[in-house]
């Protein structure tokens, strides 16, 4: 009995080591949006100060889709777009966003002209808000070594496997008789 309880904080231990190491080396990205066509997700840690008055933080936002173009054919891609946060005055503004097809191959780039600020509502642009100012940790998280495998992990789960065509016998083919030789081209 004695070294069953010797051996429990062991095993303890041994585990914690396991799940401190996996979690390691992955990253937590926060999800803001998620709609069964779209799954927008932030990396909190990766926001940065930008210069100037007041307390403004600027971070990539990655929306991943399953269609680029509503109302065409399922073509899968992702929009990554840099926005950045007024966290005193709780307002937000986008800076650029571009469009990438599911194999990375840029389809658009577009700066925003407008440097407007807009007042951060409960929707997106307020989760985000939090995440990034308040630490929230948005409406729920993925783990994963980097935002690639996030976009490849949520396109490969839209995937639609193509049913395989039920088994069916296969008959032998015959046997190829050998061709026939002309004999009398042989002899002379």
């Amino acid at each position: 009995m004695t070294s069953g309880m010797r051996l429990r904080p062991i095993l303890i231990a041994a585990c914690a080591g396991l799940l401190t190491a996996s979690a390691a080396k992955a990253s937590v990205y926060a999800v803001i949006s998620s709609t069964p066509d779209v799954v927008t997700v932030i990396d909190p840690k990766a926001s940065e100060l930008v210069d100037g008055p007041g307390a403004v933080r600027r971070t990539w936002t990655v929306s991943v889709k399953r269609t680029l173009v509503s109302g065409g054919p399922q073509q899968p891609g992702y929009v990554r777009m840099l926005n950045e946060y007024d966290c005193a005055q709780r307002k937000v503004r986008w800076r650029s966003f571009d469009v990438y097809s599911r194999f990375g191959a840029p389809v658009m780039h577009k700066d925003n002209d407008d440097q407007a600020w807009t007042p951060a509502t409960d929707g997106d642009e307020g989760v985000g808000l939090r995440v990034v100012c308040d630490a929230d940790a948005g409406r729920s998280a993925i783990a994963a070594k980097s935002v690639s495998q996030v976009v490849i992990g949520l396109m490969q789960a839209w995937d639609e496997a193509a049913p395989l065509p039920p088994l069916q016998a296969v008959e032998p083919l015959p046997k190829k008789k050998p061709p026939h030789r002309d004999k009398s081209a042989t002899r002379r």
